[in-house]
């Protein structure tokens, strides 16, 4: 099948910040799945449009097992990035679709970009590689109006 191009682009994307921590288990017998999803996942963003052709900024920051005083063993981990987006041509792109492809899509476009980084930073580490679960990017929006009103 060919292809079809979404009218989003990501124009730019930069790694800003990360953290690496190893806690070390104080048990042998550790089920690293299963601590895996257990991990606490924080996730925070900022949107914002420029004047600038149109384009849409945005910032994310993905926390894992940071939350609280005292972390699970393994991973501690922050990574935050940025990302630059353009929709082409928007005056032919319907509205509905222009609002999910600069709220919606760019997210997700920054959480899979910084899941791989953290993907990669973890890969060689004790456990091997942790991969974010799955986020539910409909929520985080919803939660993110929420705090803001």
């Amino acid at each position: 099948m060919k292809a079809k191009f979404s009218p989003l682009q990501l124009l730019d994307f930069k790694l800003l910040e990360s953290h690496y921590e190893f806690i070390v288990p104080k048990n042998e017998e550790i089920n690293v799945k299963e601590l895996f999803q257990s991990y606490p996942v924080d996730i925070d963003f900022g949107i914002g449009k420029t004047e600038v052709d149109g384009e849409i900024q945005l910032f994310t920051k993905i926390e894992v097992n940071r939350a609280g005083k005292k972390p699970l063993a393994g991973y501690k981990l922050m990574v935050e990035g940025g990302g630059t987006f353009q929709i082409q041509d928007p005056d032919n792109v319907e509205e509905g679709l222009r609002n999910n492809l600069s709220q919606f899509s760019t997210l997700n476009m920054m959480i899979n970009n910084l899941r791989n980084i953290l993907y990669q930073i973890t890969n060689l580490g004790p456990m091997g590689g942790y991969l974010l679960p799955p986020i539910d990017i409909t929520q985080l929006l919803k939660d993110k109006s929420g705090n803001q009103e």
